[in-house]
């Protein structure tokens, strides 16, 4: 999902919104597959920025330790970004892309 990139900020919205559960280690992990840009060090740090602004504000809720999901208000935010038919879409992409790696990496362990 090559989303028009507004901002660092719009960014880990539908990074976690497309993923969520997750922790801010899973938002950088799947941050290049899902928006098309390579993850530099000022991307990570605004990531992590981001993530702690989210946390204090109360936009994310804790799950389990160390993993979030966005409340009503930053589903909102990440509809403004993206639509849901888009978001729907690439999660199922995301998911069919990480099944054919679990059965690739099956058959080699035999």
């Amino acid at each position: 999902m090559a989303a028009a990139r507004k901002s660092i900020a719009s960014d880990y919205i539908i990074v976690l919104r497309l993923i969520q559960p997750a922790r801010i280690q899973d938002i950088k992990r799947y941050y290049p597959a899902i928006l098309g840009a390579q993850l530099n060090e000022s991307a990570a740090d605004g990531l992590d920025w981001v993530h702690q602004k989210m946390k204090k504000d109360g936009r994310i809720i804790p799950v389990r330790r160390g993993t979030y999901i966005l409340d009503s208000q930053g589903m909102k935010i990440a509809a403004k970004f993206a639509k849901e038919r888009d978001i729907d879409n690439a999660r199922i992409f995301l998911m069919k892309r990480q099944r054919r790696e679990y059965h690739r990496l099956a058959r080699w362990s035999g």
